[in-house]
């Protein structure tokens, strides 16, 4: 063998060291987003949970999440909650993801308001946008701001932000 062999090996064992690792990784990252998305189903679940308890009128918690009805006039005093408050009562210390991280970019928030590339923490997050019903086409997808009010019969979907800054859609529900 010359030595010209031996450097071919020797790259060539290197390019198959560098595959299985990249490999590796690029595993370990599926695994996460998954993971992900299944707290996401988790999410819709609870939010489906929560609007049948609010048809029957079963006390829900927590009431931040509540949403102003179309018949309360907010001019006599009725209070809307905001989404901000609502998202937040979800995921503190005594809510019901409380448990959930960010599990790509764990020092980032768990959720976002957009998925951004600019925003490197907003890869991995909970994105909740609102859907504007139109009655000629597809609904308008409008992000969810922190000072939106929670209305009756608000539409909203759930994706959250992958690796590429991409959304990925997990479900759809309404208050």
């Amino acid at each position: 063998m010359k030595f010209s062999d031996l450097a071919f090996l020797g790259v060539l064992i290197a390019n198959f060291i560098l595959v299985g690792y990249l490999g590796l990784d690029d595993y370990q990252r599926a695994t996460k987003l998954s993971q992900i998305q299944t707290n996401g189903e988790q999410i819709v679940s609870w939010f489906e949970d929560f609007s049948q308890k609010l048809e029957s009128k079963e006390e829900v918690t927590p009431a931040a999440c509540m949403p102003l009805g179309k018949e309360a006039d907010v001019t006599k005093g009725a209070k809307a909650n905001t989404w901000n408050s609502c998202v937040e009562s979800l995921f503190t210390d005594n809510g019901p993801f409380k448990a959930f991280t960010n599990l790509l970019m764990p020092k980032d928030p768990v959720y976002a308001q957009k998925c951004d590339k600019q925003n490197l923490g907003s890869s991995g997050a909970f994105i909740f946008e609102k859907l504007i019903i139109n009655p000629v086409g597809p609904p308008g997808v409008a992000p969810m701001g922190a000072g939106e009010l929670i209305m009756d019969d608000m539409n909203i979907r759930l994706s959250v932000c992958d690796t590429g800054y991409y959304l990925i859609k997990i479900g759809e529900f309404k208050l």
